[in-house]
């Protein structure tokens, strides 16, 4: 794991306060799956307001995660006023993740958007949210089952199956599968999607479980499961990273050469 030759991957942080300390930190599981089955090296991101100079760190950087919080984003940021009871904020996250989607999608670095990285990829080229997924025509409860005594690993299980679109990027990383079961956590979802964006796969009840970028340099892709969760428990999850540390050796090899030349 102390290969040179591994790409380096920028993982986007979310910025919390435990009792009197505020921190940036991930989940360990994004850390150990890009690791372990994307092979590469893991930096974090910290959630900063100011994104003056992130420009020249993506440039060095051979892919980027976006990862899942307990903040949404920001509802001014796709044109709708907060709704009531819509959850906490991270305007440093918003700032550097939008930021980091952009620049990653015109850089051709590859870009990974879990849980509320997909929402962050939409909102930063367009789109809009459901704040309350729940209350959306058709849509059924999506949230984590907080109200049940369950451990952690029931409620990261496998919960409902999605349907892949024929000839996608998804379909393609996982063997051309037409349906898979993903594990649901998210109070919110992808409500109007961004023009660049192609849906890659959808629930039962039409919620966008996945997207792709339609002029993507190179791979880009958001769904809205934890995809970090277990990847060697769970072949969907594994695939996923595999096949975003593939992209990311790919970037690497070519930054390398043109700094040779």
């Amino acid at each position: 794991m102390s290969s040179p030759s591994r790409p380096l991957v920028g993982i986007a942080a979310n910025r919390r306060t435990t009792d009197v300390m505020r921190m940036h930190a991930v989940s360990e599981y994004y850390i150990t799956s890009v690791l372990g089955f994307s092979e590469a090296r893991p930096v974090l991101v910290p959630a900063l307001e100011d994104t003056d100079g992130l420009d020249e760190l993506v440039s060095m950087l051979d892919g980027v995660v976006l990862t899942g919080g307990a903040s949404n984003m920001q509802p001014h940021l796709y044109g709708e006023e907060p709704e009531p009871e819509s959850g906490e904020r991270d305007p440093g996250r918003d700032a550097t993740a939008m930021a980091l989607s952009r620049l990653s999608i015109d850089a051709g670095v590859p870009l990974l958007g879990i849980c509320r990285g997909i929402q962050e990829m939409n909102v930063a080229l367009g789109g809009s949210l459901w704040q309350h997924l729940r209350h959306a025509p058709g849509k059924f409860d999506h949230r984590r089952w907080r109200w049940r005594d369950e451990p952690m690993e029931v409620q990261l299980a496998p919960r409902h199956g999605i349907a892949l679109r024929p000839g996608g990027l998804l379909r393609d990383v996982l063997g051309g599968a037409r349906e898979v079961k993903v594990n649901s956590l998210h109070g919110q979802g992808l409500k109007r999607v961004a023009d660049r964006l192609q849906i890659e796969a959808t629930a039962a009840d039409g919620t966008i479980e996945a997207i792709s970028v339609k002029d993507a340099k190179a791979f880009a892709l958001g769904v809205q499961w934890h995809a970090e969760y277990e990847p060697g428990q769970f072949p969907v999850h594994a695939a996923i990273f595999e096949a975003f540390g593939e992209a990311c050796r790919a970037r690497r090899a070519d930054r390398l050469s043109r700094k040779e030349t």
